[in-house]
């Protein structure tokens, strides 16, 4: 069996396809939920409020389990990990397609949460593993990009198919989905790299007290809560302000996916023109620029310009966030904190971005986000030494085996 990923640069990029594919299928079936949530409550014959309850079963674990499968792809092989992650995506999947009450429905998306939340923290980890560091934001980009297409892709065609077929048939599509990959995953070999003993709390502590560390994720929590935040809410404004029906409001939000794969295929070139600070700094200006365009019309197609903007802001941001934490401490616990970040941080903004949404209504709401990203820019502009190319010491990760008298 051919193993991928053997020669580069085009071992490298089929690599990259490859995992690609499995965080495609993770992101999707991540967002899919919320534009088919009306056609799942009716089917389930629940509230909306009741059938929200499947959007936190799946969000717990997804957000929680990133840094854990990051430690223990430390410790049993990232590929090993990512078959088995992805072979429980599959089963939870075909289990919320055949789930008969709302209990159900949750029990399976809570375990579809539990495997999805590592995929992208470990495929991160392995690309560190394997890509030398000059070439590492480059590809860490096209991987974010290829993910956050399968974002966009969902939440454009999931109303619509819930709409004319049937929400248990968006399921059985992904578990599917979720098989193909699982034959894919099957051609890539584990290497002895990223492999350690140490235990969970000792990587923990050495992550977490670097300077470095800490910056990069409160970076990753403030973007998630400013830039998914923004995101969060742009479908109900494009529908309550700019008239769009669902589909019509799913179809613009699909362009953050588009966008997000037209940045992360042009992060090695711009990276090499703007700098590392420089493209973290401009996807932080794209991220304001889309906030007061959401501020200053309802005009859909402002709101369409504002979330191509907001797709390139955010993965610009991300990638430059997930490749510098893997010099922080093991590349495999570092993603999973970058992906705790990000997402925790949306996850608090759509709890307080509905709080001022209430209160205040959408033109605060978009005013507060854009005084949020004018701060985002300053933390950048200001974080100069973070984005500064050192020789450094050795990952802790790698420290930790030495000590341990773990060969690398």
């Amino acid at each position: 069996m051919p193993n991928i990923g053997g020669s580069a640069p085009q071992g490298n990029a089929v690599l990259v396809f490859v995992l690609g594919c499995g965080g495609l299928v993770s992101a999707a079936d991540n967002w899919i939920v919320a534009p088919i949530l009306p056609s799942i409550s009716d089917g389930l014959n629940v509230s909306i409020a009741q059938g929200a309850m499947v959007l936190t079963a799946y969000m717990i674990p997804y957000g929680a389990m990133q840094p854990v499968h990051g430690y223990l792809s430390e410790r049993c092989g990232r590929v090993r990990l990512l078959r088995w992650l992805m072979l429980g995506l599959a089963l939870g999947t075909i289990g919320c397609a055949l789930s008969p009450s709302l209990i159900w429905l949750c029990a399976f998306r809570f375990m579809t949460g539990l495997a999805a939340a590592g995929m992208i923290a470990v495929s991160l980890a392995l690309i560190g593993d394997r890509m030398p560091a000059s070439i590492r934001q480059k590809y860490v980009g096209r991987f974010m990009g290829i993910v956050f297409l399968g974002q966009g892709l969902s939440v454009g065609f999931g109303g619509l198919l819930a709409k004319y077929v049937s929400w248990r048939i968006i399921f059985i599509v992904f578990a599917v989905m979720a098989i193909i990959v699982q034959i894919l995953f099957s051609f890539l070999r584990d290497s002895p790299q990223g492999r350690s003993r140490s235990n969970f709390r000792e990587q923990i502590v050495l992550t977490i007290s670097s300077k470095q560390g800490r910056l990069i994720y409160l970076l990753s929590f403030m973007t998630g809560y400013l830039l998914l935040g923004i995101y969060s809410f742009s479908g109900a404004f494009l529908q309550q302000k700019g008239g769009l029906d669902p589909s019509q409001a799913g179809g613009v939000l699909m362009f953050f996916g588009f966008a997000s794969l037209a940045a992360g295929s042009s992060m090695g070139w711009v990276t090499r023109i703007t700098g590392t600070r420089g493209i973290a700094v401009i996807g932080s200006v794209f991220g304001l620029l889309a906030a007061v365009m959401l501020a200053l019309s309802n005009d859909w197609r402002i709101g369409l310009l504002s979330i191509v903007t907001l797709g390139l802001g955010y993965v610009f941001i991300q990638s430059t966030m997930a490749t510098l934490a893997f010099d922080v401490g093991s590349k495999g616990l570092s993603s999973g904190l970058v992906g705790l970040g990000l997402f925790g941080g949306g996850g608090v903004s759509s709890a307080v971005g509905g709080i001022i949404l209430s209160q205040y209504g959408y033109e605060t709401l978009w005013c507060v986000s854009g005084v949020g990203t004018t701060i985002l820019i300053f933390a950048m502009l200001q974080s100069r030494r973070l984005f500064e190319r050192t020789s450094g010491p050795a990952p802790a990760d790698s420290c930790i085996a030495v000590n341990k008298g773990i060969g690398p």
